[in-house]
């Protein structure tokens, strides 16, 4: 520690010589230098340049005296002889600062201060020297803390429930869950499972029982296949309902067979209304062909049946599409493609579509 102490003495001495051997390095410079300065090249004026330089210098000063002080009252020093100290900074800075006087003053024509490149380099080197010796300093306290002084990190909300979730031990306690055998190095730990796994599984367990009783014990809840019929019978009704505020939104795209009593007695009700004048109450036919049979002229299906009715023919089948909406020609078209072959019926006409 007393070294650290003297190593501090020696700084500041050194900090206040160099500064005033930069304001006597202004005094010595008498002839103009050759080459361009550098506040020309930086597009600046030499007092401006010299003022930066000097207020970093400053402030880097600063800080390795904080610094400084820190890590003495981390070793415990004496800090008796801090003013004295502080006064041989102050001393360089005063020397500085009078050369930097007596030459403005020397020189009052001139509108500026002259800050030559060797001062430039000067303060370069100074800066270098201060913040090589911050770190020094700063590693020094670094290094005390984490050997005599170590503190852990607070306990925030997140490695509370950390702790409480996994558990898990700390690495400088883990001694006291270590196991006595070893396996060619290798040593092991006697962790718990995290409580988060464990309760997870409890809750599972109940979980199982309380699903078995209620869907298969008490039957208190209807088991998937159920809710599925459920839901498709649901879904029928929803269409339908929508069909018929929706009169005209089946088309020949949308039409599907029928196969529901009621859509089969909706459409045999039209049938009877419309269509057995040409084709009989049987559908056996009579001026329009046989509509039982396995022959058509047209596409048998429930598609080419809808399109036949909506659209007409060329053999002389009107086209209903104005007299009838898309849901009642799906329901005819269905209740046709459901009747039984007829007795008697017309010879057949066109192509066996089941061949």
């Amino acid at each position: 520690m007393k070294r650290l102490n003297s190593i501090k003495s020696s700084i500041l001495l050194l900090l206040a010589l160099v500064f005033s051997q930069l304001g006597m390095a202004q005094d010595a410079v008498v002839t103009p230098n050759i080459d361009r300065p550098i506040y020309e090249d930086l597009g600046i004026s030499s007092t401006t340049l010299f003022t930066v330089m000097l207020l970093f210098t400053i402030i880097l000063i600063l800080i390795l005296i904080a610094v400084m002080n820190s890590t003495k009252n981390v070793f415990g020093f004496n800090n008796s002889k801090k003013a004295a100290k502080v006064g041989l900074v102050l001393f360089g800075l005063g020397a500085t600062s009078s050369s930097f006087a007596q030459e403005t003053a020397a020189g009052a024509s001139a509108a500026f201060i002259s800050f030559p490149d060797s001062a430039f380099w000067a303060f370069m080197i100074l800066d270098i020297i201060l913040i090589m010796l911050i770190l020094y300093f700063v590693g020094l306290m670094k290094g005390a803390l984490s050997q005599y002084a170590p503190v852990r990190a607070p306990k925030t909300v997140f490695s509370r429930w950390n702790k409480a979730l996994t558990n898990a031990v700390e690495i400088e306690d883990e001694a006291s869950i270590l196991l006595d055998h070893d396996y060619d190095g290798i040593q092991e730990l006697d962790n718990d499972l995290p409580p988060w796994w464990k309760y997870g599984f409890y809750i599972t367990i109940v979980w199982a029982v309380i699903y078995f009783s209620v869907y298969h014990v008490f039957k208190a809840a209807p088991l998937q296949g159920d809710e599925y019929l459920t839901e498709l019978a649901e879904g029928e009704k929803e269409v339908a309902a929508f069909k018929a505020s929706n009169p005209n939104s089946v088309t020949e795209e949308t039409a599907k067979l029928l196969t529901d009593a009621g859509d089969l007695a909706k459409g045999k009700k039209i049938y009877e209304t419309n269509c057995v004048a040409c084709h009989m109450a049987n559908g056996g036919g009579g001026i329009g062909p046989n509509l039982t049979d396995k022959n058509w002229i047209y596409n048998g299906d429930i598609k080419g049946v809808f399109h036949t009715i909506s659209e007409g023919a060329n053999n002389g089948m009107a086209a209903w599409k104005d007299l009838l909406s898309g849901d009642k020609i799906e329901a005819v078209a269905s209740y046709v493609l459901s009747l039984p072959e007829a007795e008697g019926g017309k010879e057949p006409q066109g192509e066996n579509i089941f061949e």
